[in-house]
């Protein structure tokens, strides 16, 4: 059956693949380029209606191709295009079996792939939509929204943390080899982490707090990440202990620690979940063994960040941060003289830290022990709650309301002092902020005057 030349030739170089042949039409447009003194001629493709038509898929092609390639399959095939696309009758070419010398059929001959298309598949399979810039700069985003977190609130920063999770997404719809990929999973697990502590902090429903955790773990399982699967498990429990779901908080921290209990991680499992979830629970001996616990896997650390760490953080817990928690739990087991001494003991890194929240929540709980021990100091009580609402007013977080309400419930049989009724007023103004609306339900929202 009668085809051309250069039907015959594609075939014969392996070419007839529309692919494979644009590659290398792409290459000897450049020679034309060059040899025809045209730099027009190196932009010239092929369209893949004109090559079917070449091949005689759409019946006999009679003629030559016109203008630019005209040119460029000159210089491809080394021959003019009217002798190219002259028609001719296919001879099978045998090979040669150099073992006995005598012909074999063509068709047992091994086929292997053009050079030029292996590279450029394998191109295709290392390229990347995500180089080293990209993740750079969405690490140092990262970084950023960690540290200014406790300064700028939770209202004025998950935008920028959906933005970054979003566009994490994004890159990830496409192609990058697994080094890059895995780096990818990682920054989108924490943005993801991000948006979920955020939730809780502003006082979101849980399931936004569950989907966001639930993200975070499942992007980390994926490349291995342990640390960060268990601190979104943290995050987990630390928005069901806001939800007064406290069984169901230690629960999350358990089965974060189970993941790997001697990780550095497991410290803010043990204390900020386990230890304040089971003192709630009135479990005593389960909320000290899981303060004794993360007070020896603390100093079982060769290293823990110094001072008192950002809330936020993906770094493991600091021994200040660590002890801010234990005050917690220990006025919730009604250890009064524990609470103040650990407050005493970490005064100074509080009083000197960046965090605003951090002051507000252990003033919160020192004043809460000062009403419950057996000389209940009312006026102290009441000047440290007022000085905690007025360092934390601008940034309303979930924390800081639940502690100061439970504050104001705990001074209500002294209603008639006055130094209530003020603080009673400074929790109102407290309460009004814009965005303290969604931090409190409506049951809880009253405040007595």
């Amino acid at each position: 059956m009668a085809t051309t030349r250069f039907t015959l030739l594609v075939q014969e170089r392996h070419w007839d693949s529309y692919d494979k042949f644009c590659i290398h039409f792409s290459e000897a447009a450049k020679r034309a380029a060059e040899r025809e003194n045209d730099p027009r001629l190196a932009r010239a493709d092929v369209s893949r209606s004109s090559f079917d038509r070449w091949m005689g898929r759409k019946g006999t092609f009679k003629g030559t191709p016109r203008h630019d390639a005209y040119l460029v399959l000159r210089h491809m095939f080394n021959m003019s295009p009217e002798r190219l696309f002259e028609q001719v009758e296919p001879v099978p070419r045998p090979s040669i079996d150099f073992t006995t010398k005598a012909t074999v059929p063509s068709t047992l001959a091994p086929e292997f792939d053009d050079p030029l298309a292996v590279v450029a598949q394998t191109h295709r399979l290392t390229s990347s939509n995500a180089d080293a810039p990209v993740l750079m700069m969405v690490t140092q985003s990262i970084t950023s929204i960690v540290s200014r977190y406790e300064a700028l609130g939770p209202h004025q920063l998950a935008g920028e943390a959906r933005v970054i999770r979003e566009m994490l997404h994004g890159v990830l719809g496409g192609q990058q080899p697994p080094r890059v990929r895995a780096e990818l999973f990682r920054l989108a697990s924490q943005a993801a982490g991000l948006l979920g502590y955020m939730a809780v902090n502003a006082g979101a429903r849980f399931e936004v707090v569950n989907a966001y955790c639930t993200e975070a773990e499942l992007l980390a399982s994926e490349i291995g990440e342990v640390s960060m699967q268990m601190w979104a498990s943290g995050t987990r429990s630390f928005g069901l202990y806001y939800q007064k779901r406290y069984a169901e908080a230690d629960d999350a921290a358990s089965a974060g620690i189970a993941l790997d209990p001697d990780n550095p991680q497991a410290i803010r499992l043990l204390v900020n979940g386990r230890s304040r979830a089971l003192a709630r629970l009135g479990d005593r001996s389960g909320a000290e063994a899981a303060i004794g616990r993360a007070l020896d896997l603390s100093d079982q650390q060769l290293s823990l960040p110094d001072g008192l760490t950002s809330c936020i953080s993906f770094d493991p817990y600091s021994m200040p941060r660590t002890l801010a928690n234990a005050i917690t739990t220990r006025l919730s087991l009604g250890d009064t003289a524990e609470v103040v001494a650990h407050a005493e003991e970490i005064e100074d890194l509080v009083e000197h830290s960046s965090s605003d929240w951090s002051r507000a929540l252990v003033g919160l709980d020192v004043a809460s022990a000062l009403l419950k021990q057996n000389s209940p100091e009312v006026e102290h009580a009441m000047a440290l709650g007022s000085k905690a609402l007025r360092v934390g007013i601008g940034r309303p977080i979930k924390s800081v309301w639940e502690r100061a309400k439970e504050l104001y419930m705990g001074a209500e049989r002294w209603h008639d002092e006055p130094v209530v009724g003020d603080y009673a007023d400074e929790l109102r103004s407290w309460r009004a902020q814009p965005q303290a609306g969604p931090l409190a339900e409506a049951q809880h929202a009253q405040v007595a005057p």
